[in-house]
Formats: structure tokens, C-alpha cells, sequence
């Protein structure tokens, strides 16, 4: 690839080069938005929840919350948890509110550069605001994931006009869609989009980013690519499927046996495929061969499959595909999850309301190392997975395989918290008891999960070597995993609960 446009990627990336001011975000946050724009919003998420004589209460502890998401320390975050509790407001209340940011602006259209720093994380990403924009309704977000085409010319663009390109990219978008939010991640051509974490937390982390800039609809998130962005659709959406309502990789691939055994998390993912029969770059056995899996599985599949078109597709197939993959809405909390996983990171082990924690045997760990990025993916050599289906009111059935302790997430949404939840494991009786809501494991997920994606007030961990469980805080540490490295150093693994 030329070496000018490695140079300009990555002096973006390391923020040695300004982008035009026309494309940047406005530079002071705005105040807090008001008791009255809230108002409305409270209505909204909370419905007959609401006590309209309270809601001056519920603006004081959600001042609280926003103060929670921006403590220095855990010290901080546990006093403030102990002021939520004091309020007499439910964890219920709290969760369903949690998504709303009090730090929103009422953004004008236009296309946004958001350059931000969030932990150990680098955060940069072009956003496109539509024009009719609310903030006081939730949108759509599509994710388009842009190749590298356009920054591997003989002459290659200065950041000015890296800037633009996105720019004229996503007005595009808008112009064509202007019913939802756009958010292309700035390419990073070390990196990618994975397969490694570092590239897919270069996607991931942008998404979790946007959800504090603009209200967008958790259940209305959508992912798009051709190509290798099309192999970057398929990747991400295999480890981190809570976040999306609908993928659409274009003529691309997830062939390799460490992805396969994940693409059975897709349960609850319409999957959009296009791919032509004489394409030479990426062979169209290779969508074939995932969208025979899926559909073996019974999971929804859209596959169109064309002739003499090659790699590209045409205006009218990328319209076609992207307003199917638009008409889904996710379920946020659904009845059926299925997680299968070789990983023993814990992020990949979590959709929506479940999580494993602990295989039986994992085996031994092995590093993969990818032949570009800075970064690989740990696996056990034994996999594991778990298949729940609430099959009846605060009846949860789960069928595992290789599974020592998982967690599982509930809400006022799944169940009645007066009741007693029964839950069955592989045809037995592991747990039937009351479960209590608590606002601090709430908040603690919403640190893990992302903040709003969902909202979960009682956990259930299970330990399937014991006879019984009972509600608990989360699993303690398991001993130390050794593992080499193919370059032959040595290296130590702990596994945790968070």
C-alpha cells in the first residue's frame, strides 16, 4: 500500500493531523438539558411507571447516574450507588432510564469527527446527523464499515482530504436514508477491523461511543460492508451480536474454524447476504457455506445470490439488500440465546441476558496470531455453549455443553420479580427461588455491557458442579491458565467474573 496514506491514516489516528473544522463536532458540551426536554423522555421509557408527582425526584437521581458513569474510582461509583438506593426509587425505574443522557445536544445535520479518548481506547469516528433530527426520540444507527480502496491511490489523500472523502460518503448516505444516524469508524490500515480484538474494539468502541452522543435505538443497530469489510461484518457480528438488529456482508468470508463454532450466536440477528457466482476475489462458496450453517440452524437468512455481476455489487442490489436489513428490529430481551464459544474472554461468552463464565474443560490455551494488526485471540482448544429458551413465565430452560458457572441477567421485561424464577438445566432443577433487584449489579453491567444497550436488575449465577445456587454477587477469580505463545513465550491467563 503507499506509504503516504499509511502516514496520513495513521497521523489521524495519533491526532498529529487536524481535521477541517467543518467536519468536527461542536467543542463544548452542552448543560445538562432541562426537567421540562426530559419530561417527555421519562414518558416515554417508562411509561406506567411514572409517577408524575415524582419526576422532579427522578431528574435528582438521574443527575446521580450521570455523576456514576464519570466517578474516578470505584469508591465514588459505590457511594453513589448507596445515594440511588437512599432515593426509594426501583432498580426498574433507574435501568429504564439509564440510556438517557442528560449530556445529549440537539445536534444540527451535518457530519461530525469525534476524536475522544475512553479508557485505554482511542476513539475516532465519523457520525452523519440527519436532517429532522430529535434527540428527545431514539434513532437508527447504521454502521458502515468503508474498504481501503479510496486511501490506496498513486496520489494519496492528505488528512483534509480523508476527511472529506468520509464526509462526501456519508452525506451520500443521508441523502439516500435520511430516517437514521450514520457512523463510519476511521480506517486504521495497521489494524483493519480485527480479526483481532484491538481492530474490532477500532468498531465496537465507536458504537458504544455514538450511544452518548446522539439517543440512538438499541433495538434499531445496524452493519454493513463489502469485501474485507464484508469479512470484518461477519467477525464482529460473531463475537459482539447484543449490539445489532441485522448484518449485511457483501461478498465476504468467515471461514476460519475459530469463527465457526461462534456463528450459532447469530440466533437473533437477521443476516442479509449477497454474493455473485463469478466472483473471482472472494468465491461465492464461501457465503454459501455460512448461510447453509444458518438456515441449518433455522436462523433468519436472507441470501440473494446473482450472476455475471463479479465482486461489486450494482446501486440497485446494495438498495435491495440494505432495506431488508433495515426492516428488522431486535428484540432486546428474546425468549430463545444461543452462545457458543471457544473464548475465555468474558465479553465473548455474553449475549443479552446470558453469560458463560467457565467451561468444564477448556483445555489448552492458545494464542492466534493474524498475519496484519497488533493484536491476536486467545482460544481453549474444548469448546462450550449453553441454549436457553424462557419456556414459560419466569420458567428459564438452558441445555449446556461443557459449562461450569454462567450468569444469567433478568429484568421487570422477562419476569415477575414477585415470583419466584424456576430455572432448568439440561433437564434439572438448578435454581427456584425469589430474586432480588439491586441497583449497584445493574449499574456494574451497564460498565461491562455499555451503557443503555440494556438494562438488567437481578442475576441468577449458577454453578453446575453444585447440587444447587442461589442469587450471588459475581463469580469469585479461577486459578491462573498458563499458556505459550507460537513465539514461545510463556504467559499467564485469570479468568474473572467482570
Amino acid at each position: 500500500m503507499p506509504a503516504r496514506a499509511c502516514f496520513v491514516l495513521a497521523a489521524l489516528l495519533l491526532g498529529t493531523c487536524t481535521i477541517p473544522a467543518a467536519a468536527q463536532p461542536t467543542s463544548q458540551p452542552a448543560a445538562q438539558l432541562s426537567l421540562d426536554t426530559l419530561n417527555g423522555m421519562y414518558r416515554s421509557e417508562l411509561g406506567a411507571l411514572l409517577d408524575p408527582s415524582s419526576v422532579q425526584h427522578l431528574y435528582d437521581a438521574h443527575k446521580l447516574l450521570e455523576r456514576y458513569f464519570t466517578a474516578d474510582s470505584s469508591d465514588q461509583r459505590k457511594t453513589i450507588v448507596e445515594q440511588l438506593d437512599a432515593t426509594g426509587l426501583s432498580p426498574t425505574v433507574l435501568g429504564r432510564i439509564v440510556r438517557l443522557r442528560m449530556g445529549w445536544q440537539a445536534l444540527t445535520p451535518g457530519v461530525y469527527f469525534i476524536n475522544q479518548k475512553s479508557g485505554p481506547y482511542a476513539i475516532r469516528y465519523f457520525l452523519g446527523v440527519p436532517r429532522g433530527y430529535d434527540l428527545t426520540h431514539s434513532w437508527p444507527l447504521v454502521v458502515r464499515l468503508p474498504t481501503a480502496n479510496a486511501f490506496l491511490t498513486d496520489s494519496p489523500p492528505d488528512a483534509a482530504a480523508v476527511a472529506r472523502i468520509y464526509t462526501q460518503w456519508i452525506n451520500d448516505e443521508l441523502a439516500d436514508h435520511p430516517d437514521a444516524l450514520v457512523l463510519m469508524p476511521l480506517l486504521n490500515l495497521d489494524e483493519l477491523y480485527g480479526p483481532g480484538t484491538i481492530g474490532m474494539n477500532l468498531v465496537i468502541q465507536p458504537i458504544l461511543n455514538a450511544a452518548g452522543q446522539a439517543n440512538i435505538d438499541p433495538a434499531r443497530v445496524y452493519l454493513i460492508g463489502h469485501s474485507m469489510a464484508a469479512h470484518a461484518v461477519w467477525n464482529i457480528a460473531i463475537h459482539y451480536p447484543t449490539y445489532f438488529a441485522a448484518i449485511n456482508p457483501l461478498a465476504g468470508s468467515a471461514d476460519q474454524v475459530w469463527q465457526r463454532i461462534r456463528l450459532g450466536d447469530l440466533r437473533n440477528i437477521l443476516v442479509v447476504v449477497w454474493h455473485d457466482v463469478s466472483d473471482t476475489v472472494v468465491k461465492v462458496d464461501e457465503s454459501r457455506a455460512i448461510v447453509r450453517y444458518l438456515r441449518g440452524m433455522k436462523y433468519d437468512v436472507d441470501y440473494d445470490e446473482t450472476q455475471s455481476i463479479g465482486h461489486a455489487p450494482t446501486p440497485q442490489i446494495l438498495e435491495q439488500e440494505y432495506t431488508k436489513m433495515r426492516a428488522r428490529t431486535r428484540a432486546l430481551y428474546p425468549h430463545e440465546l444461543y452462545v457458543q464459544s471457544d473464548s475465555p474472554d468474558t465479553i465473548f461468552n455474553r449475549i443479552d441476558w446470558l453469560q458463560i463464565y467457565q467451561p468444564l474443560d477448556g483445555g489448552p490455551l492458545s494464542r492466534l496470531i493474524f498475519g496484519h494488526g497488533s493484536s491476536g485471540i486467545s482460544i481453549y482448544r474444548n469448546g462450550f455453549r449453553a441454549d436457553a429458551t424462557q419456556s414459560a413465565p419466569n420458567t428459564i430452560s438452558i441445555d449446556t455443553t461443557n459449562v461450569e458457572t454462567l450468569r444469567i441477567y433478568l429484568n421487570d421485561q422477562m419476569v415477575d420479580f414477585d415470583k419466584p424464577v424456576t430455572v432448568m438445566v439440561n433437564g434439572k432443577s438448578r435454581f427456584s427461588d425469589l430474586v432480588k433487584q439491586s441497583t449497584d449489579e445493574m449499574l456494574k453491567d451497564q460498565i461491562f455491557l455499555g451503557r443503555g444497550w440494556r438494562y438488567f436488575t437481578g442475576i441468577i449465577d449458577l454453578d453446575l458442579t453444585e447440587p444447587t445456587s442461589r442469587p450471588s454477587s459475581r463469580p469469585t477469580t479461577r486459578a491462573p491458565i498458563h499458556y505459550t505463545t507460537p513465539d514461545g513465550k510463556e504467559h499467564t491467563y485469570i479468568p474473572h467474573g467482570d
